[in-house]
């Protein structure tokens, strides 16, 4: 009993660990396990803590806090003498090119609206009408137009401007399909800090050199907004954000901030604009770097009376502009010195320039496209096509055009099942029109392979797998005490009091013309420079027990410190034929010698209901049900159909697998299982795949697609389940 009470004292904190999440909903974008913070909650919250307060308690911008906490762990962050020493080179660059100040100039915007699940128009999950109430809001302010532009005082009238900007809601997305310029995000976070948003925003933000970037959300801190200077820090976290209650001006909007006038003024720092007082002084002293804005002691509240206003002698704080602190209502102005700032940062700025030339803003074109369950076939079996054309308008008509296949032809958005009768590669070409009289062609060449009746088409995979059902922790192995034995003794799981050699993991042989071509293991450590085998062995030992090698591969116990807690694929060359196993085989590794000290390696293990997991002790293999403890091994096996080609896994999952995570293009998912629909969506929810198999592998080429976070919807069994993965190529 004792060798249970050393495995259970390891393992049992391990189980724990490994499948405590397993049954938990996909990981919210924003988890910061999965993304870098951008800034450390702590100092966020000593910032909130001193940053200037509204008397309502609001803090009206937190723009300066932001950039003061990324410059402390981002170097591209610019201090502000770093930052105005750029300006003022693009300024004078600017006044010596006239041709670069553009008049009407539109720059495309997508506002990224981020909720816990409510219904459109509830709660964070802010209405369109919201939404596009800011648009015109912006429109409005950053062309003079804005109903109270005539209140500016006289003294300021000469100088009051048109800053020639236009907003437009994005038309087409970043996979080029229709959009309204709103992308809505189920985060599954109530609430953000700037260090959540910050950490939230590379998931979710789309190519800033196209569009510019609002995020909308519940934002915490009495902050009413912020936002990211031109040309300094990271481009993936390049935008504003605001909080829902602050934008626009109808909705959930909260007096006073209820005119849409924060995201001007944070939209004015985005384009290089400081706080009309400025940041860097003490009263009277402070500069905006804007010579037609005169000095102020500090910034304003609420709606201060111009006329009796006079804080440093300069005939009136200029209160109502949009620089300044005052409440929605009486801010309503810029100046030609502010404009021309903005005008050079558009002109010259990484990202910001390039809006200016971005066609985001022109409806998306037809585009024909569509997929295959299968690209590679034998003789005689089958393949469905599915349709994922898009239009600004109503598809109206498919044609479609099978090269080799029956029927060879349908006009139907959704075809039969075309059959493959000849081996051959086949080419299939789709032609789709709209409503709108639009049509486009896609054509995949060869895009079929039909192989020979029996042929076996399954391939074995890469390594570097990626198993995102379960979370590994270190806890469960330890050094060889001196207490088990001396001279001190590597490990493989728990520690090595009983000299153990090996360990594997029982798995029962699928019936029928089958062949093991691959195994995917999971190590959750690896050190040392020991000699190991990851191996293969028939169950034709005494008692079932693991006795000949069907397969082995040399491997150092070091070799995967690289891929912890990733899947490790090893092909097996050749196949294996099930027929040739003892009704049972098993999935493992064991060592030259027993482990010297610092030669390690550690399988996953996790609780079982029944026992598959044996260790290779002094004495010979055991199962570990002799103490009283029930495992599994986190290995699986990858067989092929020899009749059919068809690939599936066989292997004790308790959820979907979707990996690798992230993916290069070439997305597999694994079933508990037979059978299974496949749909990936992008983050603006369209598809942009869907496939089906009668297996429990499939396939799934997102290599077409553009970088970003996907969710793969996966129906089987009756059971729905969303994975989020990331694509990065």
């Amino acid at each position: 009993m004792k060798k249970s009470t050393l495995l259970i004292s390891s393992l049992v904190l391990s189980t724990v660990l490994v499948f405590g999440q397993s049954t938990r909903k996909a990981a919210p974008i924003t988890k910061l396990t999965q993304l870098n913070a951008i800034i450390d909650e702590q100092t966020n919250q000593d910032m909130i803590q001193n940053a200037k307060k509204s008397p309502d308690g609001h803090i009206r911008c937190f723009t300066t806090e932001v950039n003061q906490m990324k410059k402390m762990t981002d170097p591209s962050v610019k201090t502000p003498e770093e930052f105005e020493n750029w300006m003022s080179q693009i300024m004078k660059a600017n006044q010596n090119n006239p041709s670069t100040q553009k008049a009407s100039r539109n720059i495309p915007v997508v506002v990224h609206v981020l909720h816990n699940g409510d219904a459109i128009g509830s709660g964070e999950n802010i209405s369109n009408a919201q939404v596009i109430s800011q648009i015109t809001v912006l429109n409005q302010d950053f062309s003079a137009t804005n109903s109270d532009f005539g209140n500016t005082p006289a003294v300021f009238t000469s100088i009051a401007t048109n800053m020639d900007i236009q907003f437009c809601l994005a038309q087409t997305d970043p996979n080029g399909q229709p959009t309204t310029g709103i992308d809505r995000v189920n985060t599954g976070v109530a609430s953000y800090t700037t260090s959540t948003i910050e950490a939230a925003k590379p998931a979710t933000q789309w190519d800033p050199t196209k569009y510019f970037n609002i995020w909308v959300c519940n934002l915490g801190g009495g902050i009413l907004g912020y936002a990211q200077f031109p040309n300094s820090g990271a481009a993936n976290t390049d935008g504003v954000v605001i909080g829902y209650n602050y934008f626009g001006n109808t909705g959930a909007v909260s007096a006073p901030y209820n005119k849409g006038r924060t995201a001007t003024h944070e939209i004015g720092h985005c384009l290089g604009l400081y706080h009309i007082w400025g940041d860097d002084g003490t009263a009277c002293t402070g500069s905006d770097q804007v010579s037609d804005t005169p000095n102020q002691a500090d910034e304003n509240y609420g709606c201060p009376n111009f006329a009796t206003n006079i804080s440093c002698s300069n005939g009136g704080d200029m209160a109502m502009n949009y620089m300044d602190y005052t409440d929605d209502q009486c801010m309503y102005m810029f100046t030609n010195g502010q404009k021309a700032r903005v005008d050079a940062v558009l002109a010259s700025a990484p990202r910001r320039a390039s809006l200016l030339t971005s066609t985001v803003c022109n409806t998306a074109a037809i585009t024909a496209n569509f997929t295959a369950s299968s690209t590679v076939i034998n003789e005689t079996q089958s393949v469905t096509f599915t349709d994922a054309s898009s239009s600004p308008a109503t598809l109206n008509s498919w044609s479609w055009t099978f090269t080799g296949g029956t029927p060879a032809s349908s006009n139907v958005q959704t075809p039969p099942a075309i059959t493959y009768n000849t081996a051959g590669t086949y080419t299939v070409t789709l032609t789709v029109g709209d409503n709108a009289a639009g049509n486009d062609t896609e054509t995949k060449v060869a895009y079929i392979t039909v192989n020979a009746a029996g042929t076996v088409t399954c391939d074995s995979t890469a390594a570097g797998w990626d198993w995102n059902t379960e979370a590994f922790g270190g806890a469960y192995w330890t050094q060889d005490a001196a207490a088990c034995n001396l001279p001190l003794e590597g490990y493989i799981i728990g520690n090595n009091c009983y000299d153990d050699n090996g360990w594997a993991t029982k798995v029962t042989s699928p019936v029928g013309l089958k062949e093991l071509v691959e195994v995917r293991y999971v190590f959750v450590q690896s050190s040392g420079t020991g000699g190991a085998k990851l191996k293969i062995w028939n169950a034709n030992g005494a008692g079932g027990k693991p006795n000949t090698v069907l397969a082995s591969v040399a491997i150092t116990t070091g070799q995967f410190s690289a891929n912890l807690n990733q899947f490790i694929s090893v092909p097996i060359t050749p196949a294996i034929p099930m027929s040739a196993t003892a009704g049972s085989f098993f999935i493992g590794y064991d060592h030259d010698v027993t482990p010297l000290d610092g030669d390690t390696i550690v399988m996953g293990v996790a609780d079982a209901t029944t026992n598959t997991t044996w260790a290779n002790e002094v004495g010979g293999w055991l199962d570990l049900t002799a103490y009283g403890v029930l495992y599994k091994a986190t290995a699986v096996a990858i067989i092929c159909d020899i009749s059919t080609g068809v690939q599936s896994h066989i292997g004790d999952l308790k959820s979907i697998v979707a990996y690798p995570n992230p993916t290069t293009g070439i997305l597999e998912v694994m079933l508990p299982k037979n059978n299974g629909v496949v749909k990936v969506y992008n983050m603006i929810g369209e598809e942009v795949a869907n496939s089906s198999t009668n297996s429990n592998l499939l396939k799934i080429d997102l290599s077409n697609q553009p970088n970003g976070v996907y969710f793969v919807n996966v129906t089987s069994n009756g059971e729905v389940t969303t994975k989020k993965i990331i694509l990065s190529k």
